[in-house]
């Protein structure tokens, strides 16, 4: 099942990839406007974890991967 956009045709997994990253963004940002990014060791692997567990909450819950 493919998404299809002015003719040209999407993986489904790309917008999810999108989402994901997107979500782990918004909740990165939170996480810095009240100071709780403090007590992350390691801010980039912890974006990276964080956009994959998000990317597959997508691929779950919303865009049926």
């Amino acid at each position: 099942m493919e998404i299809s956009i002015g003719g040209i045709y999407f993986p489904p997994i790309m917008f999810a990839i999108l989402l994901g990253v997107i979500l782990a963004g918004v909740i990165a940002k939170l996480l810095n406007k009240f100071n709780l990014a403090r007590f992350i060791w390691h801010p980039p692997l912890f974006f990276l974890a964080l956009a994959v567990v998000c990317t597959r909450f997508v691929g779950i819950f919303i865009i049926p991967v």
